[in-house]
């Protein structure tokens, strides 16, 4: 992969796209049965998203090598895991999990009712690391993640309420998991494809968000949004993703 470009984009820290050679250039098309996905459509949505999302997240569709115990490709995410917002107010409003206190931030330091210029944003202090993968139980996309918090010891953190309160720093985030309400679905699980514990959303609600606001391309109502493979993969991210920190950047 490139190096790392200097900048920041909700988050995430822009990177040139890597892609699996296997990966053929994906075709847009309707999907089977919306909400839910064959194999196939997953693959299709992946390689749309990180076409679209390549030149601005570092993203890329990752075919695994065995011996791992299921050689499913997936998707992967990588964002900058960023601090308080001061580190006056950091230090006032941190909790003892190691996140921070949502009231208590926005309190202490109401210009976070604003973007703060670039000069004064948020320091980095870890790494978030997102795998979409396909459930063939639930027949939609599941979000497993690792939290890496860099500010000591480089250490992942796998404590559910010390995470979520480490995701949750950023104003607009905290107000989406409240909207997404899916704060009580975090948990922790064995990543499917790599064996080893991640944290993850739970898929209970997964179809259920996509069907209350998107139609498929067939369904003919007008007041829905057209969701085929070329943006399935964001629709679902920007509905599940900001419960997790995730926020897709405008491209």
């Amino acid at each position: 992969m490139g190096p790392m470009l200097g900048r920041v984009l909700e988050g995430c820290p822009v990177s040139p796209v890597f892609w699996s050679a296997w990966l053929p250039a994906p075709m847009d098309g309707s999907l089977s049965e919306f909400p839910f996905l064959t194999v196939d459509e997953f693959a299709a949505c992946a390689g749309h998203f990180v076409s679209r999302y390549g030149a601005v997240l570092d993203t890329a569709y990752v075919a695994p090598a065995a011996p791992l115990p299921r050689r499913q490709p997936y998707l992967r995410i990588r964002c900058a895991l960023l601090g308080g917002p001061s580190s006056s107010v950091e230090n006032d409003c941190e909790d003892p999990a190691g996140g921070w206190d949502a009231q208590c931030l926005e309190d202490a330091d109401p210009a976070l009712d604003a973007e703060p210029p670039a000069s004064v944003r948020r320091a980095e202090i870890g790494e978030v690391d997102y795998h979409i993968v396909y459930s063939p139980t639930w027949r939609v996309p599941v979000v497993y993640l690792r939290v890496q918090d860099a500010r000591s010891a480089p250490e992942t953190v796998m404590d559910v309420g010390r995470a979520a309160g480490m995701l949750a720093v950023d104003r607009a985030v905290r107000g989406a998991m409240a909207d997404v309400e899916f704060g009580g679905a975090l948990g922790i699980q064995d990543h499917p494809v790599l064996g080893v514990p991640f944290l993850y959303l739970h898929p209970c609600h997964t179809a259920t968000l996509l069907r209350a606001v998107v139609a498929p391309p067939a369904d003919g109502h007008a007041s829905g949004v057209s969701i085929g493979t070329a943006n399935y993969m964001a629709a679902l991210l920007s509905l599940v993703g900001p419960a997790v920190g995730l926020a897709l950047p405008a491209v």
